[in-house]
């Protein structure tokens, strides 16, 4: 029979077992403070040819925009992607810390780079994918209303299709990156916990 006293003897000696702590060096955190480094800067670039989209499609729509109404909106939408920019950027391209930096400062330049991360992910639905979304609205809904009106609906559907998979795509990047992050401060914090051993 399974389910007998032998059988809850091994699994319960397997569960108690003790777990190693975590081993990391100087230099792997070093690698990895290094590493995330250069993911924030990749993010932070990324955001600016973000707010150049932004520019680009609002640009075209003041250029050919009818009324004063929409060219107000795709005024606002660069307004916004640049005001976003400046809050999101603000501090954020600091220099690397020094390469012999002690375990504990190792740590701390670690933390500060997540923390980084973990800013510009959380800021960047309201300060960079929103104004997209605005002026991407604002440049589609006159053409829904004359593709409605000549019949031509149908031809604009890869356009919206991939507008929409576009943004899903972007929420589900930014929930694997707040896991990851989230990830990383786990493993921070057992590290720092080890080390007060």
């Amino acid at each position: 029979m399974r389910g007998d006293s032998s059988d809850n003897d091994v699994r319960s000696i397997w569960q108690n077992q003790p777990t190693e702590p975590s081993v990391m060096t100087l230099e792997k955190i070093r690698q990895k403070t290094h590493g995330l480094h250069a993911k924030t800067r990749q993010k932070l670039l990324g955001g600016i040819a973000v707010s150049l989209l932004v520019v680009c499609i609002s640009g075209y729509g003041i250029a050919s925009g009818d009324g004063p109404v929409v060219r107000a909106v795709f005024a606002f939408a660069i307004a916004w992607s640049m005001a976003g920019q400046y809050f999101v950027n603000r501090g954020m391209w600091s220099a690397m810390p020094p390469q012999d930096a002690a375990m504990s400062t190792g740590l701390e330049s670690y933390r500060r780079e997540v923390e980084r991360r973990r800013y510009i992910s959380g800021h960047f639905l309201l300060w960079s994918l929103a104004p997209v979304v605005l002026a991407l609205a604002t440049f589609i809904v006159p053409l829904l209303d004359l593709g409605t009106r000549k019949g031509m609906l149908f031809n604009m559907m890869p356009f919206l299709v991939l507008s929409v998979i576009w943004i899903v795509g972007v929420f589900v990047i930014r929930v694997r990156d707040q896991r990851e992050l989230q990830r990383e401060i786990d493993e921070l914090n057992d590290i720092e916990r080890e080390n007060r051993r």
